[in-house]
């Protein structure tokens, strides 16, 4: 599939041609595809023995048969028998699949290629010594879509159902697992913007990876999935556990490349099982929406880039069993915890010198610089309190290049309700001793202003010269 990726031709679509154009992608990405005999039929070519060979290596694929049959429609079609992927390594990996076609048509900026699948196997066994990973993965009603522009390679995916099963032994590191997993609706699609000049197998180094980013490669992608459960059972006669999910549908995308990085997943919901050691019976938790994002600028400009940082969870309940290893007195508040972050701000940063620094091990050409921070949301709600805070800083970066970190400058205004309260509940059950509550209640009662029943809050300002101010008074 790789090689059916890097063709670029422009000819008719006849068997013969076709199969020439494979050959001629394979040899410029520095492969050889080849076949130990050729039949050639009414509009159709059958290739028996295909061997995919790096160039002086042994081969890395084989497929026994390949039938390319002409469709009336103008494209050709792809029949391949069973493929092994070779290694000369304790490891073996098999792909198997029922009713596989691969099509190929003119797309605007060269070949478009298509596929379809009953289902699509592929097992994967490594054994090396006392360590060993066996897996499967299966995916069914499987269909997708690749498409070469001039400047882009699309990609589109679907299977109604993917399916994995590992062992997995390693003694050194005490692992002694089985893993499951049962994931429905799988959808992908993408887009990998390829600049003038660039090809996909030149890619092997991280010095070409940086001047490709920076000529303009960029990639675009999302996957969605529907209900996926799963078990993970680990033998470890140290930590022996075993652990049951399920999960609601979700997203996640990426975006990449020389303007930045923007990752961000959601899930809707999910439930993990847990059943510890000696413990009669399992703990659960149950939570609803939970969201990640991140974003960072790539390549520094004139023009500061923007970052971000997002996390929500809400509604994370645990159940009784849990709690009762916990607060087994019911002393706290067995609410469900709800968490929600929303940082930005503006930061000098080029991640490519980064890595190119990381590779030479000489200093970057430039200093990371963060600029600005926002507080755009800060909450959080667990054991009976409320938690928020918001605010903007500005940073001073004059003394980041003799080894001093960035002085900020600005404000966050603070609120906690029902703190007491919580500690409260914590000498209860003799967490805490009462000597440190009081320390903490001092503390409390110098970082906050009381505006209410158990309700604090407070006003923290950073100012110039390193100064730092709560609620006016100088602490700094």
């Amino acid at each position: 599939m790789a090689i059916l990726m890097c063709g670029t031709a422009q000819a008719a679509l006849t068997a013969d041609q076709v199969w020439a154009d494979l050959q001629a992608a394979a040899t410029e990405g520095g492969m050889k595809i080849s076949a130990a005999t050729e039949v050639a039929g009414d509009g159709e070519l059958t290739l028996n023995g295909v061997s995919i060979t790096p160039d002086g290596k042994p081969a890395i694929a084989t497929i026994s048969e390949v039938s390319i049959v002409e469709q009336e429609d103008g494209s050709v079609a792809f029949f391949p028998g069973e493929i092994r992927l070779e290694n000369t390594g304790p490891g073996k990996v098999a792909i198997t699949h029922e009713e596989l076609s691969i099509s190929a048509f003119e797309d605007a900026g060269g070949l478009g290629y298509g596929m379809d699948a009953d289902s699509l196997s592929v097992a994967v066994n490594v054994v090396e010594g006392a360590n060993m990973f066996d897996g499967t993965f299966d995916l069914t009603a499987v269909s997708g879509r690749y498409t070469r522009g001039l400047e882009a390679l699309g990609m589109e995916m679907s299977a109604d159902q993917l399916l994995y099963n590992i062992t997995q032994k390693d003694p050194s590191l005490g692992i002694d697992s089985v893993n499951s997993s049962d994931t429905a609706d799988l959808v992908l699609t993408g887009e990998l913007t390829l600049p003038e000049g660039i090809n996909l197998m030149s890619l092997q180094d991280t010095p070409s990876f940086i001047a490709a980013v920076r000529a303009g490669l960029g990639l675009s992608f999302e996957a969605t999935q529907g209900v996926s459960t799963g078990d993970m059972v680990e033998n470890n006669p140290m930590m022996p556990v075993s652990v049951a999910f399920s999960a609601a549908p979700g997203t996640t995308s990426v975006k990449a490349g020389a303007d930045g990085v923007d990752i961000s997943t959601t899930v809707e919901g999910f439930d993990v099982t847990l059943r510890p050691p000696m413990m009669p019976m399992p703990v659960e938790a149950t939570s609803g929406t939970f969201g990640l994002g991140l974003s960072l600028p790539v390549v520094a400009t004139e023009e500061a880039g923007a970052y971000g940082l997002q996390l929500t969870m809400e509604n994370l309940v645990l159940d009784d069993a849990a709690w009762g290893m916990i607060d087994a007195g019911n002393v706290l508040e067995h609410g469900p915890l709800d968490v929600a972050l929303d940082l930005g701000g503006t930061v000098k940063v080029d991640v490519l010198d980064l890595m190119q620094a990381g590779e030479t091990g000489a200093p970057p050409n430039t200093t990371p610089e963060l600029l600005t921070l926002d507080i755009r949301t800060l909450a959080v709600q667990a054991l009976g309190a409320v938690a928020n805070a918001t605010g903007a800083f500005t940073f001073d970066n004059s003394m980041v290049a003799m080894g001093g970190p960035p002085m900020p400058v600005g404000t966050a205004d603070v609120r906690l309700e029902g703190g007491n309260k919580v500690i409260d509940g914590l000498i209860a059950m003799g967490v805490i001793t009462q000597e440190d509550a009081m320390g903490a209640r001092m503390m409390m009662a110098m970082f906050g202003q009381p505006a209410g029943d158990d309700v604090l809050t407070s006003k923290i300002e950073a100012r110039e010269g390193g100064s730092i101010f709560v609620n006016g008074q100088q602490i700094q």
